[in-house]
């Protein structure tokens, strides 16, 4: 029986990288560099937002006086210095995933909110970069998760029906915009597990990345 999809967009963070605990890790460091605490709390609700998201969240959060562009540069120290020694994890199964897929002539994008540039270094660092072609970073649209702006246009890169692609995500903001994409969705959980109105959003919630690519290879007829 032919699939009912014919390709699939990926969510790096969380998904095809393992960089969430790595994020919280540099956020709170940098934090408390300049004098400022981060809880996990804190943090798991700001996972997936776009960037000027996560900026007014921090400012709600911890005041208006908080300083922002001394947090950013030591964000950064702190994210390069760990990134150069130690790389970027790839997730369990997506190697190879994106190798059966690119095998089986089933195209696939990116769509992140990270900024493309950190995108590209991120997915080069995890090995992953040769196997990717298509990416739109959270830098190349003007609205991100949760509106589906970012993975309509990933859809148009590889040329296909938004209806018709498979989405994995991680973040409830994600998992909002694939799903109005009106996207095949598939969410792994990464630090948190989402509530039920996320969870209905979602045709599959599944607990790793491994078990996800298993679910895409049937949904393709791979396995």
């Amino acid at each position: 029986m032919k699939p009912e999809h014919h390709g699939v967009i990926f969510d790096m963070d969380g998904i095809l990288i393992d960089s969430e605990p790595l994020f919280r890790m540099a956020a709170q460091q940098a934090a408390t560099a300049i004098g400022h605490t981060i809880s996990d709390a804190d943090y798991v609700r700001w996972m997936g937002l776009p960037p000027k998201a996560v900026e007014s969240a921090i400012y709600s959060t911890l005041g208006t006086d908080f300083p922002m562009d001394d947090f950013r540069t030591a964000f950064r120290e702190v994210w390069i210095d760990h990134t150069d020694r130690h790389g970027v994890p790839a997730q369990p199964g997506m190697n190879a995933l994106l190798i059966t897929l690119r095998d089986h002539g089933i195209p696939f994008a990116v769509a992140t909110s990270t900024q493309r540039d950190q995108a590209e270094r991120s997915l080069a660092l995890a090995g992953l970069a040769g196997h990717i072609d298509h990416i739109v970073g959270g830098n190349e649209v003007e609205q991100g998760k949760p509106d589906p702006e970012i993975f309509l246009r990933a859809a148009a890169l590889v040329t296909l029906d938004p209806t018709r692609c498979v989405a994995l995500e991680d973040s409830a903001a994600g998992v909002r915009a694939a799903a109005a994409a009106r996207m095949l969705t598939i969410m792994v959980p990464d630090l948190h597990q989402p509530d039920a109105e996320v969870a209905s959003l979602a045709r599959y919630v599944v607990p790793g990345t491994a078990r996800a690519a298993r679910v895409v290879e049937a949904l393709f007829a791979l396995r």
